[in-house]
C-alpha cells in the first residue's frame, strides 16, 4: 500500500482557495527577505533576549548559544521555503504526501495550535507595549486595538501582507537601530555580574532551545509566502534571501533584548516595561517598535492561521477561520495576559517537540524522495510518515527536559540540557528514507 503524491497537482491538497495562487501577484525571490526581515523584528524574538539575564548566565555562552539556535533555525526555515518555491503550495498541504489525508489534518490542526500559540504571545507584546502608549488603559483596549489591525490585514490577503512587511522591514529597521544606538551610547556605563540560578550548561541548552524554537517555528508558515515566487529557478536565492533575513533580524532583535535586560537589571517584569524604563523619555520609540512588530509577526501568523484551519475545513474559505483565529487569541490574550512569562518559555520548548521531527520528514520527501521521481508520481508506503513521526517523538523522549515537569535520563546526563528537537529531527528523517528506500516510481514529463 502507498501514499500517491503527484508533485505540483492538486490531488494532495484540500480542494479549498488555497490551492490557488491567482488571487495574489506573483513575487521575486528577494521578497522573502523583507518578509522574514520584518516578522523577525519583533518583541517575541526581544523577549528572549530577557531568559538567559532571567537565569543569571554569562554573556559569552549566551552569545553562542543564540548565534547557533539561529543559524540552526534559519536552516530549517529556509528549506521549507524552497518547498514553496518547487510546490507553489501552502505549506500544511503539503503533508498530503508524506502524511496521507489524515495525517496531514492532525499536523495542520497541531500547526493551527502553534499559529494560535504565535498569535497570543505577539498580541499580548505588543498589548503591553500598547498600554504603556496609552497611558495604562484597561489592558482589553491594546488587546482589541492590535487584534483589529492583524484581522484587517490578514482578511486581504498575501498581498497586503507581503506589502506592510515591505514597509515593515524599513520602518521597524530604523525603530531598532535608534534602540541599538541608544544602547551602544550608554553601554560604557553599563556593568553585568551574573549568578548563575541553575547551571551554566543547563542555562546554555535552555537559551539554545528557546532561540531555536523562535526561528525554527516559522518553518511550517515559509511555503505559504514563497509559493508566490513566479520562477522555481530562483529556489537558491529564495533558499539565502528566507535565511538571511530571518536570521539576522532574529539574531540582533534577541542580543539587543539581552543588553537591555542587563542595562536595566531587569529580567522579570514584561520586555515592554524594561525597554520603556531604558529609552527614558524617547520611551515612545522603544513601544511604537515594540507594537508594531507584534503587528507584523501576527499578520503572518494569522493569515497562516488561517490555511492552517482551512486545509483541515475543506471549502471554507479563508474568512471563517481567520474569524475564529482572532477570536480564540483574543480570548487567550486576556487570559494569559498577567501570567505570560511561564507560558512562553513552555510553549517555545512545546514548539520543538512536535515542529521538527516534521520538518525532518517533509526535507526527505520533497529533497530527496521527489527528486528521485522527478516530475513523476511519487508512491510513499502507507503510514510511512506518520509511524517515522511517532517513533522519533518517542525515541526522543530520554532526550526531553521541559521545565518543572520531568527530566529525561538522557538529558540528565548533560545536566538537563534539552536537545530532543535535534534528535527527533534526524531520526524522522532517517526512518522515512529507509521505509521508502526501495519504493518505485512512476516516471512521467
Amino acid at each position: 500500500m502507498s501514499n500517491e503524491h503527484k508533485f505540483g497537482t492538486p490531488s494532495d491538497l484540500n480542494p479549498s482557495s488555497t490551492t490557488s495562487t491567482t488571487y495574489a501577484k506573483e513575487q521575486k525571490s528577494v521578497s522573502l527577505f523583507y518578509i522574514w526581515f520584518a516578522a523577525n523584528l519583533t518583541i517575541g524574538d526581544f523577549a528572549i533576549g530577557f531568559i538567559p539575564v532571567s537565569l543569571g548566565q554569562p554573556v559569552y555562552p549566551s552569545i553562542i548559544a543564540l548565534t547557533i539556535g539561529n543559524i540552526t533555525g534559519g536552516l530549517l526555515l529556509a528549506a521549507m521555503s524552497v518547498t514553496g518555491v518547487l510546490t507553489r503550495k501552502p505549506q500544511m498541504a503539503l503533508s498530503f504526501g508524506p502524511f496521507g489525508r489524515a495525517g496531514a489534518s492532525v499536523m495542520s490542526l497541531l500547526q493551527w495550535g502553534n499559529t494560535l500559540g504565535w498569535l497570543t504571545v505577539n498580541l499580548v507584546l505588543a498589548a503591553f507595549a500598547l498600554d504603556i502608549i496609552m497611558g495604562n488603559v484597561n489592558f482589553i483596549i491594546p488587546i482589541a486595538v492590535v487584534a483589529t489591525v492583524v484581522l484587517v490585514l490578514a482578511y486581504y490577503g498575501h498581498e497586503a501582507i507581503r506589502k506592510f512587511e515591505l514597509a515593515m522591514s524599513v520602518s521597524l529597521g530604523i525603530l531598532f537601530l535608534a534602540i541599538s544606538l541608544e544602547f551602544v551610547f550608554n553601554s560604557g556605563s553599563i556593568s553585568y555580574s551574573p549568578v548563575p540560578v541553575i547551571p551554566v550548561l543547563s542555562g546554555f541548552g535552555i537559551t539554545l532551545a528557546s532561540s531555536f524554537s523562535y526561528l525554527m517555528a516559522w518553518g511550517p508558515y515559509a511555503a505559504d509566502y514563497s509559493r508566490f515566487v513566479k520562477d522555481r529557478r530562483e529556489k537558491s536565492r529564495s533558499f539565502y534571501f528566507t535565511f538571511l533575513g530571518g536570521v539576522i533580524a532574529s539574531f540582533w532583535i534577541e542580543l539587543l533584548g539581552m543588553g537591555v535586560a542587563i542595562a536595566t537589571s531587569d529580567s522579570i517584569s514584561n520586555p515592554a516595561t524594561a525597554l520603556a524604563r531604558f529609552m527614558g523619555g524617547y520611551f515612545a520609540v522603544g513601544m511604537i517598535a515594540l507594537f508594531l512588530g507584534g503587528i507584523a509577526a501576527n499578520a503572518i501568523n494569522l493569515y497562516s492561521n488561517g490555511l492552517s484551519l482551512n486545509t483541515v475545513l475543506a471549502r471554507t474559505g479563508m474568512k471563517l477561520p481567520i474569524f475564529i483565529g482572532t477570536i480564540v487569541s483574543v480570548a487567550l490574550g486576556i487570559i494569559g495576559y498577567y501570567n505570560f512569562y511561564s507560558f512562553y518559555e513552555i510553549f517555545l520548548l512545546i514548539l520543538d517537540y512536535w515542529i521538527t521531527p516534521w520538518l525532518g520528514i517533509l526535507i526527505i520527501h520533497y529533497f530527496y524522495i521527489q527528486r528521485r521521481a522527478g516530475n513523476g508520481t511519487v508512491a510513499v508506503r502507507k503510514f510511512s510518515g506518520i509511524s517515522s513521526y511517532c517513533l522519533a517523538v518517542l525515541v526522543s523522549v530520554p532526550f526531553m527536559s521541559p521545565p518543572a515537569y520531568f527530566v529525561g535520563p538522557i538529558a540528565a546526563l548533560f545536566n538537563g540540557v534539552d536537545v530532543s528537537y535535534y534528535v527527533s529531527f534526524i531520526l524522522a528523517a532517517v526512518f522515512y528514507a529507509v521505509l521508502n528506500r526501495q519504493r518505485t516510481f512512476n516516471k512521467t514529463g
